[in-house]
């Protein structure tokens, strides 16, 4: 019994010293600890330079696959007026499925990583004209261009103020395949050649061909869920290999984003999140040193925690450690779990903030690492219209989700456009809505145009208000068939749309290039006509290529019974070739269709003066196997552009609805329905 009592009595005694040593471990942290608001614009954080740009310089001249002499060029985007000899250097690959694609397609995210002080090649690389044929032949030649810019690199250091010890790799797609793959191929082939690889930048690039090698530089992945070219799982994968070989690296998942970095939702956080990245691994440090992830996502009035690398935390006792926060946030003093507890303010402002903690010492070099914080909305809000079959009526669902870690009570407010060209309004209480819970509210109209959402808790306190943009048109079905003859006489009675969404440089306005469409069904077509003003037709393609010249491309997708997004859908397009040819093309389709030119479309295009008339019918049969279906309250996705060609390529295109020109993405599509 005597013994029992001592031996309790011992496990008491550690329990007791355990709790001290903890409790005057944390007290000791909070001793270590300060923080201040006085953020300055940081090298390689912050946006701080204008942008140079340097064009088609060669950097290697090599075989192509018609054993022709192929300059290979890059883009080079430096940041203007600054003094540094050696800036680091993040070379840039496009993606394209290795057949298609340009250094200029990287030009958005070359230029804001150039702003923040790096040095960005954009480059060219030998494409082919059927890739998969000999795909290990794609590869050799691709992976030898890369091998070149970095021998470039070398050897201009000194010219173009490069630091060629400090290289990053990136790029989208296939330009994602390359840089994952090339890395790992040449640490088996000459790893001494990519020692100055510091990190890659890997949006979307799947899987790697061959097992992950020792010594791999930290990665940072970004990926969206619905990607339907290369799938999410195959970067989930490569994560759990990294996560494995004690690598580090980061996942950046974007939700409900198809094969699309360039989307608005995701774009600013992929450039922040990169350049918060590689200020973090720049200097090659210890995993033990740097964060679980660079970017954070919190809800606007809540508090956070950053948990801190081990490394610092090891060592709080021989240092300050010193955190700067965005105006307004706050450290929160917690003895409880080995981080660090922020808060945010409540306000409406929205946006991507920077925090930097850095532990000072006295005889060891300063440490420190970034975090990109961007903060959101406490309610999730996202529409999804459809056909109501009880009273034959368009509606639309609005399914809200709780964000934030605290229960939620209040109300949305939704204002947004009928389509009878009025303003229409629905407000819905939220009643006890736990954290990271859904409810869906029925709004009895169609919600379209500009939509406004307004949060407000039960006090009437202002949370969160948004705005965006959406398509819904009813199409009305014909009582007599359209003539596919190029003459809109007989269009004028159907719904129309302007489509005058701009996505290219130096656009001159609407005499440039501007367009009106038009859409109608029956029990057999569905008929769109389009009516462009271009002030140079040029096209001199054909085949898969119309549409680096002026053409319409399209997207139609069939919606679910319950009007959701489907999984597949078709991306056709129509051309009028310079020696006055018609060209058609379908590049994308579910299961079960013809590709290629093997689509049905009844088109015929007009060229007179500065117009040029698109009209066609495209019999249902060319989109759904269930052409029966085809009536009444269905719903179709789509999308739909115009791109223009003045003679020295591809200008850009003006687009209704997104989802086709910068990335495919029937997420992005807007809604048309049939109506009798």
């Amino acid at each position: 019994m005597k013994k029992r009592l001592i031996y309790v009595l011992t496990i008491l005694l550690l329990i007791i010293l355990a709790a001290w040593l903890f409790v005057s471990r944390y007290d000791m942290m909070s001793n270590h600890i300060i923080f201040s608001n006085e953020q300055s614009r940081v090298r390689f954080l912050s946006p701080i330079y204008d942008v140079n740009v340097q064009r088609d310089i060669v950097y290697a001249s090599k075989k192509n696959e018609t054993e022709s002499k192929e300059d290979l060029k890059l883009d080079l985007y430096e940041p203007a007026n600054d003094t540094n000899k050696q800036r680091p250097v993040v070379i840039f690959i496009h993606g394209g499925g290795f057949y298609m694609g340009t250094k200029s397609d990287a030009a958005t995210i070359s230029a804001d990583l150039a702003k923040r002080g790096y040095v960005v090649l954009s480059i060219d690389y030998r494409l082919k004209v059927n890739p998969s044929f000999n795909y290990p032949k794609t590869l050799a030649d691709d992976y030898e261009d890369i091998y070149d810019v970095m021998g470039w690199v070398k050897n201009n250091a000194t010219t173009y103020g490069l630091d060629a010890e400090h290289i990053a790799l990136g790029g989208d797609s296939a330009g994602g395949i390359l840089s994952i793959n090339f890395v790992n191929e040449y640490l088996i082939r000459e790893p001494s050649y990519i020692k100055p690889i510091f990190a890659i930048i890997d949006i979307y690039g799947g899987s790697l061909r061959l097992g992950l090698q020792d010594h791999y530089p930290p990665v940072l992945i970004v990926h969206g869920t619905q990607d339907q070219s290369i799938p999410y799982q195959q970067s989930l994968n490569f994560n759990n290999a990294l996560e494995e070989k004690g690598i580090y690296h980061n996942l950046l998942t974007m939700e409900n984003v198809g094969h699309d970095y360039k989307n608005e939702k995701y774009f600013d956080m992929i450039v922040e999140n990169s350049s918060h990245f590689l200020w973090n691994v720049l200097s090659r440090p210890q995993n033990e040193w740097l964060p679980e992830s660079t970017g954070i996502m919190a809800v606007t009035g809540e508090q956070f925690d950053i948990k801190l690398p081990q490394g610092y935390i090891k060592n709080l006792d021989e240092g300050i450690l010193n955190i700067t926060l965005p105006e307004g946030w706050s450290l929160v003093n917690t003895k409880d779990n080995p981080s660090l507890r922020v808060q945010i303010p409540i306000s409406l402002d929205r946006g991507i903030y920077s925090i930097i903690v850095a532990q000072e010492h006295g005889k060891e070099p300063d440490r420190s690492f970034a975090l990109s914080v961007k903060v959101i909305d406490p309610l999730n809000v996202s529409f999804e219209t459809y056909f109501d079959n009880t009273d034959q009526k368009i509606k639309t669902h609005v399914q809200v989700t709780n964000q934030s870690n605290r229960r939620f009570n209040g109300s949305l407010q939704f204002t947004y456009d009928t389509d009878q060209a009025s303003q229409g309004s629905f407000t819905s209480i939220v009643d006890e809505l736990d954290p990271g819970m859904s409810q869906t509210i029925d709004i009895p109209d169609l919600v379209q145009g500009k939509r406004t959402v307004r949060g407000l808790n039960n006090s009437d306190t202002l949370l969160q208000m948004t705005e965006d943009s959406f398509h819904a048109l009813r199409i009305h079905k014909l009582s007599n068939p359209i003539q596919i003859d190029g003459n809109l006489e007989e269009w004028k009675e159907q719904v129309s749309f302007d489509v005058n969404d701009v996505k290219m440089d130096n656009w001159k306005g609407v005499q440039d290039t501007s367009g009106v469409g038009h859409l109608t069904w029956d029990n057999n077509n569905l008929y769109l006509a389009v009516e462009v003003t271009d002030d140079k037709h040029s096209q001199e393609e054909n085949g898969d290529a119309i549409w680096n010249g002026d053409s319409v491309q399209f997207a139609i997708g069939v919606a679910n019974e319950d009007g959701s997004v489907p999984g597949d859908y078709h991306e056709m397009g129509v051309a009028l070739t310079d020696k006055r040819d018609l060209s058609k093309w379908r590049w994308m389709a579910p299961a079960g269709f013809g590709m290629g030119e093997y689509v049905e479309i009844d088109q015929a295009i007009i060229r007179n003066n500065n117009k040029t008339i698109y009209e066609m019918a495209i019999p249902w049969s060319e989109l759904t196997e269930d052409t029966k279906a085809m009536k009444q309250g269905v719903k179709l996705k789509f999308s739909m552009l115009i791109n223009d060609n003045d003679g020295n390529g591809r200008k850009g295109w003006l687009e209704f609805n997104s989802g086709i020109g910068t990335a495919k993405n029937i997420h992005a599509f807007g809604d048309l329905y049939l109506v009798d």
